[in-house]
């Protein structure tokens, strides 16, 4: 009867281990959510006036950082393509200069998350700040040379 008991009360404790570690290991909490955001739409002006192709979302994260998710509207979409996506400004001649690369857009789902946006110049996060509110950027989604999408960031 003691080694029955033993038994038992070894089998209780590894079953109280083994519980202990899976509720130790469930994912770990967002270190850095969302504390706002603003969307806005994109546009394609291939066919000389502009249709919707999309919205793209930027996110203020919980250090100040930005986040961009872009989503491209079904008829805009390619199955086993890419399409580049930056944010660009322009300068005072018109020039466009690269803001930042966010990545490659999945031509099957037509969506992208860039977190957090880098600045191309400096390799650094970019602010929510110095994103949203700010006149001149835009993002543009490229299908090789041609814009895909268009959207401006007020």
């Amino acid at each position: 009867m003691t080694k029955r008991m033993f038994n038992t009360a070894l089998l209780c404790a590894v079953i109280i281990v083994a519980v202990n570690v899976f509720l130790a290991c469930k994912k770990d909490k967002d270190e850095n959510p969302s504390i706002g955001y603003k969307e806005y739409s994109l546009y394609n002006s291939s066919s000389g006036s502009p249709v919707d192709a999309g919205s793209f979302r930027i996110d203020q994260l919980a250090n100040g950082n930005a986040k961009i998710t872009i989503s491209i509207s079904q008829p805009f979409r390619q199955s086993n393509a890419t399409f580049e996506a930056v944010i660009n400004k322009e300068d005072a001649s018109g020039n466009e200069l690269v803001f930042s690369n966010l990545g490659l857009v999945n031509g099957n789902t037509g969506s992208l998350v860039t977190s957090p946006v880098m600045s191309s110049g400096s390799n650094l996060p970019i602010k929510y700040t110095d994103l949203v509110g700010q006149k001149g950027y835009y993002v543009k989604v490229l299908n090789g040379a041609n814009v895909q999408a268009r959207g401006d960031i007020d």
